[in-house]
C-alpha cells in the first residue's frame, strides 16, 4: 500500500508528526550543551534526569487519560502546552536576557505534554488502521521520522548556537499549525468507555496499569523491546568509549583518517542515511514475505551488526557491521510496531503505549549500567552478553508471533 491510500486521518497524522519532528529536532539534540554552557555539567546531569523523569509520568499520565477522555482531547490540550512552552522559551532566550533555570522548568512542562500526547498518537493510528496496511503504514511513520530527524539536525547544526531564539519560535509556530490541523481536520477515533461500566479493580490509574502488566504475552513483547533499545544505545555509550579508547589517534580511512570518535559519528550518520534512503526499497522486497519471518530475520541482522560493532576496531568491518545493523532494523521494526498494534486491547490502547514508553526509557537508561559492567569485562564478555540479550530476544519474537498467528487464524473463523 502506498501513502495516498491511506485513511485520511492517517496521511495528516503522518505529515503532522513530520514537521512536528523537523522543527523540535532543530533545538533537542543541542539542549544538552545549551545547559552544559550555562550551569555547568554537573547540574545539567540533574536537569537531564528530571526532564526525563517528567516525559515518563506525562505518558504514564496521557496513556490512561486518553483511553478514559478520547485521544483527540489529549493532544490537542498537550500540542497547545508544548506550543506555549516553546514560544516562552524564545522569550527567556531572547537577545535581552538568558534564563537557564526557568527555562529548565518550561522543557520540563514541554517534556511532560509531549509525553503524554505519545500514546495518544500511537493509539490514534491503530484506531484508524487494519490488520492489512499496519505495516506499511508503519514503515511511512519509520521513514518520515527519520528524515524529519536528520533534516532537522542539520538545520540545528548551523542555526542553533547563534539563533536558537528564531528556532523556538519557529517551533512554536509549528506546533500552532499542528493544533489547528488537528482540531479541524481530525476527528476523534475513540469513544471511551464509560467508566461506571469497567470492573472498580481497572478504575484507578495504578490498579489500571497493573492489569497492563498481567497480560503476559505483552510483557513479553516489552521485555523484547527493552533489549532491543539497549543494544542500540551502547552505539553512543560502552561502544563508543571502547573505540575512543582504541583508537585514540586517526586511522587511514577511505580518503581521510578517523579516530574513534570519529568513527562513532561516521556510523551514526551511516544509519540515519540508510535509513533515510532504502526503508521504502527495503519494504518492497520484504512485503511477500509473512511478519514471523520478516521479524526474525531483521532481529538477527540487528544483533549480529551491533555485536560484530562491538567488537571489531578496524573502520571498514565497522562500516560494513553498521550497514547489518540498519538492515536488520529497516527489516524488523515496522513488523515490531503491526506486533504491538495486535496485541493491545481496543480498550485501552494508550494504556499499553504509555507502558510500552516507559519500558523503552528503562532501556535507555541500561546504558549506564552496560558502561559499569564494562570495566570489569572484557569486550569478548561483553559482546557474548549481547548475543544472549539477541537469543533471548529471538525467543520472545518466536513465541509471540506463533501466538499472534493462532489469534488472528481464530479470529478469521
Amino acid at each position: 500500500m502506498t501513502f495516498l491510500t491511506f485513511n485520511k486521518t492517517i496521511q495528516i497524522r503522518l505529515l503532522l508528526q513530520f514537521l512536528t519532528t523537523l522543527a523540535t529536532m532543530t533545538v533537542l539534540p543541542y539542549i544538552i550543551i545549551y545547559f552544559s554552557k550555562t550551569v555547568g555539567t554537573f547540574i545539567t546531569g540533574f536537569m537531564f534526569i528530571f526532564v526525563l523523569t517528567a516525559s515518563m509520568v506525562g505518558s504514564l499520565t496521557g496513556g490512561y487519560a486518553a483511553d478514559h477522555v478520547g485521544r483527540k482531547k489529549v493532544i490537542v490540550l498537550s500540542e497547545a502546552i508544548v506550543s506555549i512552552g516553546f514560544a516562552c522559551v524564545a522569550l527567556v532566550n531572547s537577545s535581552l536576557f538568558t534564563m537557564p533555570y526557568i527555562t529548565f522548568f518550561l522543557f520540563m512542562v514541554i517534556y511532560f505534554f509531549s509525553g503524554a500526547a505519545e500514546p495518544a498518537y500511537q493509539a490514534l493510528l491503530i484506531d484508524v488502521s487494519s490488520l492489512d496496511n499496519r505495516r506499511s503504514i508503519y514503515t511511512y511513520s519509520y521513514w518520515l521520522r527519520n528524515l524529519a530527524i536528520s533534516i532537522g539536525g542539520i538545520i540545528g547544526a548551523f542555526l542553533f548556537f547563534n539563533y536558537h531564539f528564531f528556532l523556538y519560535i519557529g517551533i512554536a509556530f509549528c506546533l500552532f499549525i499542528s493544533l489547528i490541523i488537528t482540531i479541524s481536520c481530525i476527528k476523534e477515533t475513540y469513544t471511551p468507555v464509560p467508566l461506571e461500566t469497567i470492573p472498580k479493580r481497572g478504575n484507578t490509574f495504578l490498579k489500571g496499569y497493573s492489569q497492563v502488566l498481567k497480560h503476559k504475552s505483552f510483557t513479553a513483547f516489552i521485555v523484547a523491546n527493552l533489549l532491543l533499545i539497549s543494544m542500540e544505545e551502547q552505539l553512543t555509550n560502552y561502544i563508543a568509549i571502547r573505540l575512543t579508547n582504541n583508537i585514540p589517534e586517526p586511522q587511514a580511512f577511505l580518503f581521510f583518517r578517523a579516530d574513534g570518535i570519529n568513527l562513532v559519528g561516521i556510523l551514526k550518520s551511516e544509519n540515519t542515511l540508510l535509513i533515510v534512503l532504502l526503508t521504502l526499497v527495503i519494504s518492497y522486497f520484504v512485503k511477500k514475505y509473512n511478519d514471523r519471518f520478516i521479524i526474525l530475520l531483521g532481529v538477527s541482522l540487528y544483533f549480529i551488526g551491533y555485536i560484530l560493532i562491538s567488537l571489531s576496531d578496524v573502520p571498514i568491518l565497522l562500516i560494513v557491521a553498521m550497514f547489518v545493523a540498519t538492515l536488520g532494523e529497516m527489516i524488523y521494526l515496522p513488523v515490531k510496531q503491526t506486533l504491538l498494534a495486535d496485541l493491545i486491547p481496543n480498550h485501552a490502547r494508550s494504556t499499553y503505549m504509555a507502558a510500552y514508553s516507559l519500558f523503552s526509557f528503562i532501556g535507555i537508561s541500561t546504558a549506564g549500567i552496560f558502561i559499569l559492567i564494562s570495566t570489569w569485562l572484557s569486550a569478548a564478555v561483553m559482546s557474548s552478553i549481547f548475543g544472549c540479550m539477541g537469543l533471548l530476544c529471538l525467543l520472545i519474537y518466536l513465541r509471540l508471533t506463533d501466538k499472534v498467528k493462532k489469534h488472528s487464524h481464530h479470529r478469521t473463523t
